[in-house]
């Protein structure tokens, strides 16, 4: 005589298969909440790096000349920033496609919107402020610091003065703080003088 399975029996079963069920998907819902926290963070730090490559390619290719103005006066300095301004502009050498077109940009970073951006003009010396492409850089941006090496002491403006006007910084540090997370670049530009200053 075939005996079949007691009630009991299929409680017990049913009970032990649902805590297996219940601790699977919590093991699964963990693994995927880590997999999504790790490619989170890995995606922000290849934006970081990304972002920090593409601000070091513009200052070691900067170009020490004077700059002009929207309105053709000369510029304070080849390398400007304005004390709480948020922004750096300098000229630098940007591969063009065509050749009969100056490789010497204008380019612009600012702070804005929490946001950094980056402005390619497209000539040294524009005169209309309308022209240029804009790119992003960083979002989520809580604050953002500019400052200048100069005789072995850090600036938040430049130039500082008169000499300096024809010089480019020794180091330029970037502080920022994303995610409430701080961070600091020193990038050093590819400009050699005669004398340090």
């Amino acid at each position: 005589m075939n005996k079949g399975f007691t009630i009991i029996e299929v409680l017990i079963s049913l009970v032990i298969l649902s805590i297996i069920t219940l601790i699977t998907s919590n093991i699964l819902k963990s693994s995927l909440d880590t997999q999504y926290q790790t490619s989170s963070h890995l995606n922000k730090i290849k934006d970081i790096n990304l972002s920090s490559s593409k601000i070091r390619r513009d200052l070691r290719q900067i170009v020490n000349i004077t700059s002009r103005d929207f309105y053709g006066n000369n510029m304070t300095g080849s390398f400007v920033a304005i004390q709480g301004m948020n922004s750096i502009v300098f000229n630098s050498k940007i591969k063009s496609v065509a050749d009969d077109v100056s490789p010497i940009k204008r380019i612009e970073y600012i702070y804005e919107d929490k946001q950094i951006k980056r402005r390619q003009y497209f000539s040294s010396n524009p005169y209309d402020q309308s022209q240029f492409i804009e790119s992003l850089i960083l979002a989520n941006i809580d604050e953002l610091n500019f400052n200048f090496l100069s005789s072995n002491k850090w600036h938040s403006f430049w130039p500082i003065n008169d000499a300096s006007s024809k010089k480019i910084p020794r180091l330029i540090k970037i502080e920022f703080i994303l995610d409430k997370k701080p961070y600091t670049w020193i990038i050093e530009p590819n400009i050699t003088y005669v004398s340090q200053n």
